[in-house]
This record gives structure tokens, sequence and C-alpha cells, in this order.
């Protein structure tokens, strides 16, 4: 455990790390999600008093033209518009209720919409420029009598206007109306927004009253706000402006069809979710760190405690090891006095008592095996020997030792150089090889006895051999004594008989039957020459020099040799002139007729029309020619004695089974070898491959 630990102590910091990292965004993320929330229910409760003083402001404002809809003066005027005197004094009037309601234009409305008079406060505000007189005649009818608020907006000037209205009727009915231009952007300068920003849009979604950056608010700013939903399932939208951002929340008043946005700045909210985070960041980490000091401090005592059980463990087992190990322990001071010998050394050495104080040569004979040793540990009493140098020397040294009663034993012994913080020593393994030496002697003797029945059998087998090579040469001579005997045997019958025959016609003076009987004992002869030319071929010498010869040449030659034998052959001959072989031409082309008539043979005993084929193989410096045929071939267990002399697979009198042998040492000696194989269609293919000219 402790080991792990520090073995993967950078894994384990490097993973606290990325712990204490990951806390302080889940810190963050919790902390902005409650304080948003926080800042969303504020945002409900500021938006509930905005628009509980909105509405109080209006209702101050919507009895103002009430208290001129009954006026005389403006009865008089909407029954004749045109009469100057009431249009001035009715002037005058709408100038003092301007001043006296604090309102910023009053207007008398025809019941088409038409401006008739107005209080002109305003010098650049024109009705027409935010309202159309078609808008106000149809919302003069719809509410009949009722009270009236209406916006107008401005693109030009990116302004809103509203106007609170109140019919006037006459006996004709609806004359007119009185309408009162009210200012609410004093109610939003009185509500303390500091940072946050309060927007309120028309009907139509424009805006007609901001607290401030009015300007930066274009008219579809209502499609950039990005939909959000909190850890309670409340969803809201953020708004962007000017690289900041505004928690949106906003309420319709529908008899108005209004619409207050409240916008709340989150950048406070951001800073102070940081700043959470920072410190529950700060706490976490102090809290890793006491726990990681903890933790170290508990390691390194746990480090200690289990180095300690380790130390006493292994002095345990070491002393189990030295006691109990089948090789004798001795442990040496500087200057080879004995200090420590361990059960199996003292069974050794037959002692029963301890051997501190001794000194190891008293246990080494002076004998010529104890030499190198004696050697050794006597100079550690002068201070002779550089400790590990000698010592080396005396790795697995065979010595001789003395036991108590005299009686001694081979042994090896080995002295190795010991260093402590404050002492120097030397170690001395002993192993006693008495068994190991009867078992060298006894294997000695048994290989000397297996050398000599080695070479007994080798002697016989010799014989063997010899008697077996015998055996075969005598087998290999009556074979070829029986089939030359029989080859030769019909011939020279034959002309026995075709002697007495011819002696015969002669004695009958029958001189023409006589003259082809000779022709016939003629032939015998040929036939008896030719078996001995092909015996004579087997002992023929190595060509002395062998010259460029051409295949095409050879083939032709031979196939000439064979006279009327070849006419009904198929030739498939793939090669040119040029194509030439270091041969002896005579040779070559004794090859080539060989294999050439025993493919005759075969296809004639078989009533086959042959068909031969001959195809080169070029390579670096050799040249491979496939000689092939259409006859029945041979077994596969045959390939291996198809070139021994005498072997044949026609009946005796049929041939002596010479040609394929004698055409093997042709070929052998014009450094080329002659083989054969089974192709892919287990046909028989010889290839003879002689070097390129």
């Amino acid at each position: 455990m402790i080991s792990q630990f520090r073995k993967h102590r950078l894994f384990f910091l490097t993973s606290g790390c990325t712990l204490l990292t990951l806390l302080f965004f889940g810190v963050n993320t919790i902390a902005y999600q409650a304080l948003i929330i926080d800042k969303h229910s504020e945002g409900q409760d500021k938006l509930l008093d905005y628009v509980i003083e909105l509405r109080n402001e209006l209702k101050n404002y919507h009895i103002l033209p009430y208290a001129l809809a009954d006026n005389p003066t403006l009865l008089a005027f909407m029954n004749n518009p045109k009469d100057p005197v009431l249009t001035q004094r009715l002037q005058r009037q709408l100038e003092d209720l301007t001043h006296v309601s604090k309102t910023q234009d009053w207007f008398i409305l025809s019941a088409q919409g038409d401006l008739l008079v107005s209080s002109e406060q305003s010098p650049h505000f024109n009705l027409d420029d935010y309202f159309s007189k078609q808008d106000l005649s149809n919302v003069l009818r719809e509410q009949q009598g009722e009270y009236i608020l209406v916006s107008g907006y401005n693109p030009k000037q990116y302004q809103s206007a509203h106007l609170v209205l109140a019919p006037v009727y006459t006996k004709a009915g609806l004359a007119g109306a009185v309408a009162v231009r009210i200012n609410v952007s004093d109610l939003i300068e009185r509500w303390n927004l500091f940072d946050d920003l309060v927007v309120m849009t028309d009907q139509n979604s424009l805006i007609f009253l901001a607290s401030k950056l009015n300007r930066l608010l274009v008219s579809n700013w209502l499609d950039n706000p990005t939909d959000v939903q909190f850890l309670n399932n409340t969803r809201s939208k953020i708004y962007h402006l000017n690289d900041e951002n505004y928690l949106l929340q906003n309420v319709t008043l529908d008899d108005l069809k209004w619409q207050i946005h409240y916008l709340s700045n989150l950048k406070g909210i951001q800073k102070k979710a940081q700043n959470i985070a920072f410190i529950s960041l700060g706490v976490l980490a102090l809290i890793f760190l006491f726990w990681l000091y903890r933790r170290e401090r508990s390691l390194k005592i746990a480090s200690k405690l289990e180095n300690e059980i380790l130390i006493a463990n292994s002095a345990q087992r070491q002393r189990v090891l030295i006691e109990n190990t089948h090789v004798g322990l001795l442990q040496l001071t500087k200057r080879g006095e004995i200090s420590f010998v361990n059960p199996m050394g003292l069974r050794y050495f037959g002692q029963r008592a301890e051997l501190n104080s001794h000194y190891l040569y008293e246990f080494l004979p002076d004998c010529p095996e104890n030499q190198i040793a004696l050697a050794f540990i006597r100079s550690l009493q002068t201070q002779e020997v550089a400790g590990n140098t000698f010592a080396a020397n005396l790795l697995e040294q065979e010595v001789v030792l003395q036991k108590e009663n005299g009686q001694i034993f081979p042994a090896l012994l080995s002295v190795s150089s010991l260093e402590w913080s404050d002492s120097q020593g030397y170690l001395v393994t002993l192993l006693d090889i008495s068994k190991r030496k009867r078992a060298e002697l006894n294997l000695l003797d048994a290989n000397t006895r297996l050398e000599e029945r080695v070479l007994e059998r080798t002697k016989a087998l010799e014989a063997a051999q010899k008697e077996l090579l015998r055996t075969e040469k005598l087998a290999a001579i009556g074979q070829m004594s029986t089939a030359i005997a029989h080859e030769l045997n019909q011939p020279l019958t034959g002309i026995r008989t075709l002697a007495y025959t011819a002696e015969l016609l002669l004695k009958r003076q029958d001189s023409k039957q006589a003259l082809k009987t000779l022709v016939d004992l003629e032939s015998l002869v040929v036939r008896m020459q030719k078996l001995t030319s092909e015996l004579k071929v087997l002992a023929y010498r190595r060509p002395e020099q062998l010259a460029p010869t051409s295949i095409k040449s050879s083939v032709e030659r031979a196939i000439e040799s064979l006279g009327d034998d070849v006419n009904n052959v198929q030739w498939k001959i793939a090669f040119n002139d040029l194509d030439a072989v270091i041969a002896e031409p005579t040779r070559l082309e004794r090859i080539f007729s060989n294999l050439i008539s025993n493919s005759i043979q075969a296809c004639s005993e078989h009533k086959i029309t042959p068909s031969i084929k001959i195809s080169l193989e070029t390579h670096d410096k050799q040249i491979t020619i496939n000689y092939q045929d259409n006859g029945p071939g041979i077994e596969s267990s045959q390939l291996t004695h198809i070139f021994e002399p005498f072997f044949t697979t026609k009946p005796i009198g049929k041939g002596l089974g010479l040609g394929l042998a004698i055409s093997a040492n042709l070929a052998k000696d014009m450094n080329g070898v002659l083989k054969a194989s089974h192709d892919n269609d287990s046909k028989l293919v010889f290839s003879l491959t002689l070097l390129k000219a």
C-alpha cells in the first residue's frame, strides 16, 4: 500500500489538482445558479412593483381629458370648429391645463382623427408623425366613450408618444375627443435601477421607453436573447449587450398591450459566484493539503513500521537459511580468524563445539590441491592480499579438508570479501563434493568402458558394411550377368542356327537363300555390337575439353540417327539456333538419342502416337532442358531407381536398362545433371541442366 502510493505519488497529486479544478467549476456553477435564481425572484418582485407604480401613475392621467369633455366652450367649438373666437379661447384653456396638469400637450381631435386645436407646448412635436388619422378614428369608434390610452411611434426619430383620450359628444353624437400627451419617463427615472435596465414596448413590440442605453436597443432586440433553464427547472432568457449578460424578465399589461422588460445585470453575480468558488476551492485545498499531510505522516509511520518488520523478517529468514542450508558458511575476520560457522560447517568438520578463534588453514592439509587456498588464507595475517582481487581467484576452488578425527574429504571452496559500515571480513562457502567425485570416477570408468564397446561395435559395423558391399556387388554382378547373358544368348543362338542353315544351303548349292541367311546373321552381329557398345559407355572417361554446343543441332542429329523410327513422332521444340551449352557434342547427342528412343518404345508398346516436347529454362549461368513425352510414365516409387544400371520396366529380352544410366553418366561427365520428376499433371519430365555457353 505504502510503496504503491509512493510509486504513484505524482498520479495522486495530479488527480487531486484535477479534482480541485472540477470542484471549482462545480461550486462556481452551483453558486451562479443559486444567485441567478435569487436574482430572478428579486426581478419578479420588482416587476410587480413597477406594474403597480405604472398603474397608479396612469390612473392620475386618465381623468384629465374628462375635465374638459363637458366644457361649454369645447361643446360650442365642436358644433362650430371654424369659429376663430372659440378656437382662440379653447387654445388658451388648453395651454392653462398643460401648465396646471404638468402634461406635455393637449389636443382636440375630430371624430375622423383630424387635429383641430392644440396647446402647442412642444413646437417640434407633430401628431401626424406618431399617429394616423384612420387609427385614431377607429379607436374612438371602438371605445365609445370609455377611457382610451394609445401609443404611437416615430420611426425617423426613434421616439414614442402616448395619448389619453376622452370622447366628446354633442347632440349629433360622437363629435371628437380630448387628447392629452403624457410623459411616463419620469416614472422610470424615479426607479433606483443601478446597473439594471427597464424597457417598455407597445403592442407592436416597439420600444417607447427605456431607462438608459435606449439607442443601443434595436427594433429586433428581442430575437437575440438565449433561453436558459435553472436548477429549479425555471426557464428564463439571457440578453447580451455591450459584452455583458442580462437576465431578461417581462410582464404584459393586457389592457394596454404594453410589456415591461426588466434586465438584471449578471456581472456582479458572476464575480460573486467566482469569489464563492475561490473561497470554496481554498477551503477544499486546505482540507486536501491537511489530508495529504496527515496521510504522508501516517505513511511514514507505517513505512517505518513496515521496514522494521521487513528487517526483522529478513533477519529471521537469513538466520533460517544459514542454519538450514546444505552449504557450509564461515565468516572470517580481516586477518582470517573464524568468527562464525553455521551448523552445516560444523558438521563438515565433525566439530561439536564452536570453531571461533581458529584459523581456516588449520583444516587445510598441506597437499598440492590446497596450495592456492593456503597461500591466500595465510596471507590474511600479514595483509599481503587486497581483498577482492585474490578472492576472485578462489571462486569454486577444489580443496581437501580435514575433519576433527583426521579424515579428509574433497570440497569446493569460495572466498569473497565483505564490507560492513565499521569493519571488513570474508565469507567462506564450503560444499562437500565427495559424492560428485565418486560420480566423476564412476562416470570416467563408464566412459572408458563405453569407448571400448563403441570401438568394438565400430569394427564390427565396418566388417559388416564391407561384407554388405561385397554382397551387393555380387548381387549386381549376378543381375548384370543374367541380363547380359540373356541379351547375348538370344543373338548367339540365332547366329548358330543361321550358320547351320547357311551351311546346309551351301551344300545344296542354294546360294541365293544362303546370302539371305548371311544378311540375317549380320543383323544379329550388329545387335550384339550395339549391346557391347552400351556396356563400354559405362566405362567412358570424362572428356578432356568441353566446348559450346548448339542444343538444336544435337537434337537434330539425334533424330537423324534414329532413322525411320521417328517418322510418326509429333514434335514441340521451343528453342532456337543461338541456344548453346558447354558440352561434348557426341555425348549430348547420345543423351537425346536415348531419351527419344525410350519414348518411342514406350508409346509403341501401348499403341500411342508419340508426342515429344522439348523446352528450355535459362538461368544466370545454367540452362535447363526439359524433355517430356505422352507415354505412360512410371510410378513415383520408381523415380529413385530410374538412373540405376540395369533398372528397367521392360521384360527381360527387351533391353538391359542401361540407356538412362548411360545418359546420367554422360551428363555428369559434362558437369551437368539429369533428373526425373512428375509435373502438376503427374506426367514424367526429364530435366537436363548444363552450363550456359
